[in-house]
């Protein structure tokens, strides 16, 4: 299922970056932390920072690293996607239990969702998709 859906986002935060640098991925995820409080989804919270840290050092590894985020308010959740420069689609794999690496997109499908990836002309798009329950928040 592709990130995209007919149902228009009520809310969402976009940024480029350019460089998916290890240093940038904490301030990341607490911007992340902040608009989830804002839109009433402090539940999400947990993954979806765990799902951005996996993306983005996927993108320092294995891309230029210049990639954008878009992180979508659902009726239902969130969406998290990452679009990147790198044609090369990622592999969801079981790791071997004494491989160094490879883990991350595993445990994000299983954590998640949904989880998919998108070529796109000169590059690709990597995103999940969280569900919750719409909820009120306290004095909004």
């Amino acid at each position: 299922m592709p990130a995209t859906t007919t149902d228009a986002p009520a809310r969402q935060y976009y940024m480029v970056l350019s460089e998916a640098h290890p240093a940038i991925v904490r301030p990341v995820r607490e911007v992340l932390r902040a608009h989830l409080r804002l839109w009433c989804k402090s539940e999400l919270s947990s993954v979806a920072e765990l799902g951005v840290t996996e993306l983005l050092t996927n993108v320092h590894k294995h891309a230029s690293g210049i990639c954008e985020l878009l992180v979508r308010e659902m009726p239902d959740g969130i969406t998290i996607e990452v679009t990147d420069f790198e044609n090369r689609l990622p592999i969801v794999k079981e790791s071997v239990e004494d491989e160094e690496g490879g883990r991350g997109l595993f445990l994000l499908s299983v954590l998640t969702d949904d989880l998919g990836f998108e070529p796109l002309l000169g590059g690709k798009r990597v995103w999940f998709r969280l569900r919750w329950p719409p909820s009120a928040c306290d004095g909004a």
